[in-house]
């Protein structure tokens, strides 16, 4: 066996390892031999061996070995940046495009690939790692540009492709990966039929390959919404487990979601790439002390309310990648918003990773300070309830008024909804919106004037910062030791 075909056969070797490991089937991973700058012998070469799929980033320099071996039967991968006076020839001699970042080549691809040859198979470059100085589309803008892109004729979308940020960080090369394979859910959940992703090279194929996996610690109503919401949108059941001390709790799981359950912590039901703290937070002080025997460097994220990371950190035996997340219950229904902050310790990846697993069931916001959290909490942890109770007085009020208990629910939900989304969906200020609606010497007015006179503002913002300084005051109580 020549060196070449050796390093292949490493190459496969290491594939097949990896596959095993993370339970895949070898067969379903491709790879992609980059052969720029490679004479047309070694590839002859490589193609006795059985490889039969090569990528190449130059142009002239891959239509010349295109012609040269014709005979091998070799699939043709460009992999480099497309200009767009070079379309013409890679849309009429390669099979597969995985560099296409903007909608005017994949327009030039298309109106070049001859009408005698197959469509060409092509992948969106995605920018998953935000560098500046990379190409690829952004995130946000990708399912316009898949969508433009998979409505072109001769041409066939086919997946992503990213080359993240380099890094020897295990954690991260896995996080950019599964970034990327969740983008590609979200695309399929809008009707794109994708089933590529190019993405892996010699120092990250282990990172690849893999799939993310989560433990949740604890089985209660925000476990069951988050798993709900991540099977929703396309995470294998079978890489989320839960550590639920109740049988039946175990079992409900089970049967709703498909997922792994486990009775207590141990080194099957902690392999895992993040580990998320769902237990009561009066609970969390006992809960932690027998994850320690299998922490190795997973990612931590404590939906707890009020415990500050110092605490959890403390119980977990000084453990440093640990994100503090405050959901709140709209998330039962995929409508939350979730506070989150990190130790320092949490690399951008694992942020990216621990956002990815929370907007399940909703948005996510950053808080840089985690003395704000509290300030999360009285927003929008306890923010239900002030709804509701806005909602309960409304109703209260079309009852003494002579309407049905159906009518007064109806108009007081619908309204709340309403206003909530011409809120959200507009520029203005809600003190501007509010004046629009009070006409000088009307209704509104007359009721406005009379809350004002009844304080309700006031009252309002006085229990909001009550609420806040309660769960400083918690986090204090509950993060004592004895």
């Amino acid at each position: 066996m020549t060196t070449l075909s050796a390093k292949l056969q490493a190459v496969r070797a290491r594939i097949a390892d990896a596959a095993r490991l993370f339970g895949r089937d070898p067969a379903a991973i491709q790879l992609l031999a980059v052969s720029k700058n490679w004479p047309a012998a070694a590839l002859r070469e490589l193609a006795a061996a059985g490889q039969k799929a090569f990528g190449e980033s130059y142009v002239q320099e891959a239509v010349g070995k295109i012609d040269e071996l014709r005979d091998l039967g070799i699939e043709w991968h460009f992999i480099g940046a497309l200009q767009a006076n070079k379309t013409r020839p890679v849309a009429e001699s390669f099979d597969w495009v995985h560099s296409v970042d903007q909608l005017r080549i994949a327009q030039r691809l298309a109106a070049q690939r001859p009408a005698a040859m197959p469509e060409l198979s092509v992948c969106l470059q995605v920018n998953i790692s935000g560098e500046a100085s990379k190409a690829g589309v952004p995130p946000a803008d990708l399912p316009a540009l898949a969508q433009a892109v998979a409505a072109l004729p001769r041409l066939r979308l086919r997946g992503l492709m990213a080359i993240p940020a380099a890094t020897d960080d295990f954690a991260e090369q896995r996080w950019s990966f599964r970034r990327l394979w969740e983008l590609s859910q979200r695309l399929r959940s809008d009707g794109l039929s994708l089933d590529s992703l190019s993405m892996g090279m010699s120092h990250d194929l282990e990172a690849a390959i893999e799939t993310m996996k989560i433990t949740f610690l604890g089985g209660g109503n925000m476990a069951n919404a988050l798993i709900g919401g991540l099977v929703k949108t396309g995470f294998p059941a079978s890489d989320i487990a839960v550590i639920e001390l109740g049988a039946q709790g175990r079992a409900r799981l089970r049967v709703a979601y498909g997922v792994r359950c486990y009775e207590a912590a141990s080194a099957v039901a902690l392999d895992c790439d993040a580990i998320l703290l769902s237990v009561k937070p009066q609970q969390m002080r006992e809960a932690c002390p027998p994850l320690l025997p299998f922490l190795r460097q997973q990612l931590v994220i404590s939906i707890a309310a009020g415990l500050r990371l110092v605490d959890v950190s403390r119980w977990l035996g000084g453990y440093g990648r640990i994100v503090r997340a405050m959901p709140n219950t709209p998330a039962l229904i995929g409508a939350g918003v979730t506070g989150l902050c990190a130790m320092a310790a949490v690399s951008m990846a694992e942020r990216l990773g621990a956002e990815r697993i929370l907007q399940a069931v909703g948005s996510t916001l950053w808080i840089a300070d985690e003395e704000k959290m509290d300030a999360v909490t009285a927003i929008s942890g306890s923010g239900p309830a002030y709804v509701f109770l806005f909602i309960e007085a409304l109703q209260q009020a079309a009852g003494d008024l002579g309407l049905t208990p159906a009518q007064a629910r109806q108009l007081s939900i619908d309204t709340v909804l309403g206003a909530a989304k011409l809120a959200a969906q507009s520029d203005e200020a809600a003190c501007v919106l509010r004046e629009r609606v009070t006409s000088k010497g009307g209704t509104t007015e007359a009721a406005l004037r009379t809350m004002e006179q009844r304080c309700v503002k006031e009252g309002f913002i006085a229990g909001v910062l009550a609420a806040n300084s309660r769960g400083r005051e918690l986090g204090e109580l509950l993060g004592q030791d004895g």
